[in-house]
């Protein structure tokens, strides 16, 4: 989307009278229309490019404004499915409105197989980050959003109305989801001519609450030199 600013100049011409010599400063004005650019590279107040900065929540609840859209960008971002196949025919669903549903969408099949007409519906939360939750989408998000940004989890549970279980649940599941992906992305360390820096910890405690005899696992860890 595009506007337009006005930018005025001035301009001064001098001009003699013969009558005493006297000089008269007459000013000219004109304009010109420049065009600004309105969108993601709009600068904010004070001067901010907001097309260099990162992701804010400020952008978050933008997303959140337009369900249809919201969903939309849900989809072209990986976290809800695109497409589904029928678990009846095989064949490709039809993304449906459905206003009895708080995600306000559903996948649908009526096709015909066999001379036989069928229906079939799935949420589009199946097999997603979103699946098995009274949540709206909305509310998960920025849950997620909060918990990769540290916040104390009392504030996330005060901020949704969350139950204590349902908080641990979930603080449960973003830990779990970065324990797979760290096991599944790492790298071995060390090899031929390098260094690695071993630390060790014991967690535990103590048997009975006396002595200095600790229970517990062993904990090694490992930092490669560059």
């Amino acid at each position: 989307m595009n506007d337009k600013g006005i930018q005025v100049a001035i301009g001064s011409k001098r001009r003699e009278t013969s009558a005493g010599g006297e000089t008269e400063t007459t000013s000219q004005i004109k304009t010109e229309d420049r065009g600004t650019q309105c969108g993601t590279a709009l600068s904010c107040s004070y001067g901010r490019n907001r097309e260099h900065q990162k992701w804010c929540y400020d952008d978050l609840v933008a997303r959140m404004q337009d369900k249809e859209l919201f969903v939309y960008w849900l989809m072209e971002e990986g976290l809800l499915a695109k497409e589904r196949l029928c678990p009846i025919c095989a064949g490709e669903m039809s993304l449906s409105r459905c206003e009895d549903r708080s995600d306000g969408f559903k996948w649908e099949c009526r096709k015909q197989v066999n001379f036989k007409k069928h229906r079939a519906e799935l949420s589009i939360r199946k097999d997603s980050w979103f699946e098995k939750s009274r949540m709206t989408l909305e509310e998960i998000l920025k849950l997620t959003y909060w918990w990769c940004q540290n916040l104390d989890q009392r504030q996330i549970k005060h901020e949704l109305g969350l139950g204590e279980s349902t908080g641990e649940d979930w603080d449960s599941f973003c830990r779990e989801v970065c324990e797979i992906t760290l096991l599944e992305n790492s790298e071995k360390l060390g090899g031929k001519g390098k260094v690695v820096q071993i630390d060790e910890s014991k967690f535990g405690k103590r048997k009975y609450h006396r002595g200095h005899h600790v229970e517990g696992q062993w904990v090694f860890g490992g930092i490669e030199e560059s």
